[in-house]
């Protein structure tokens, strides 16, 4: 049997191996969340970014959004491979394991958050190019309700708030209406001025992309959901 030795205060080298153990652990799950908190900043400068493109195009928010782009790239690929390492090395389990779980799934979600944001600059770019009107729908509501559904997410993350993550869930349905509205004014818009067909196609994949970054806010507040309280709701109707 292995000798285990005892200091003058009473503690087992054992126990203090284990509490050297777990206070890495804490720091390396702290870490993995500054990370995180990293990657959604990117994230939401960069929709609002993208958004800017939309009202005024500028080649230098463009080269602004390819670098950000690069960082929250960069980011994804480090939590994905923290989280893979903490899970075979500590074997976390109950709240860390989920953690780490909803880690892995955040980080793809923010991830898409940034491409959706770069499709909103090549969209931009292109009406620059074939704008034969104004603009003939404000997007701006849209806008900041996906904006907002994105910045809640992330404040329901940082502060275990599930009551903040259930309201991101409400205004997906704002989102969704907003969506339909735009595509039938587009389409009657279209048919009017039939000649500009390219020019209502970019706006309503614009819309689009604008809708799916509030699909991944709202797959974001369910991961919060999951986090704090262990219960996946998502595909409830299964």
């Amino acid at each position: 049997m292995p000798m285990i030795l005892m200091d003058p205060g009473g503690i087992t080298r054992s126990d203090k191996d284990g509490v050297m153990v777990q206070r890495h652990f804490d720091d390396e799950l702290a870490e993995l969340r500054q990370k995180l908190a990293v990657m959604g900043s990117l994230a939401e400068s960069m929709i609002r970014q993208g958004a800017l493109m939309l009202m005024s195009p500028d080649d230098e928010t463009a080269e602004q959004l390819v670098k950000d782009e690069d960082e929250v790239n960069r980011l994804h690929m480090a939590i994905d491979e923290s989280c893979m390492r903490l899970l075979v090395l500590r074997q976390p389990v109950a709240v860390d394991l989920r953690l780490l779980a909803s880690a892995l799934r955040m980080s793809s979600e923010l991830e898409r958050i940034g491409d959706q944001s770069i499709n909103l600059m090549k969209r931009a770019r292109k009406l620059r190019g074939e704008s034969p009107v104004a603009l003939p729908i404000d997007l701006q509501p849209l806008i900041d309700v996906v904006v907002r559904m994105v910045n809640d997410s992330l404040d329901a993350f940082s502060r275990k708030d599930v009551s903040l993550a259930k309201r991101v869930l409400e205004l997906e349905q704002n989102a969704d209406d907003l969506r339909h509205l735009y595509e039938d004014e587009l389409a009657v818009a279209g048919e009017e001025r039939g000649k500009d067909v390219l020019f209502y196609i970019q706006l309503t994949l614009i819309v689009y992309h604008l809708e799916r970054i509030g699909d991944h806010a709202t797959n974001i507040a369910e991961d919060v959901i999951f986090l704090v309280e262990g219960e996946d709701i998502r595909h409830q109707h299964l």
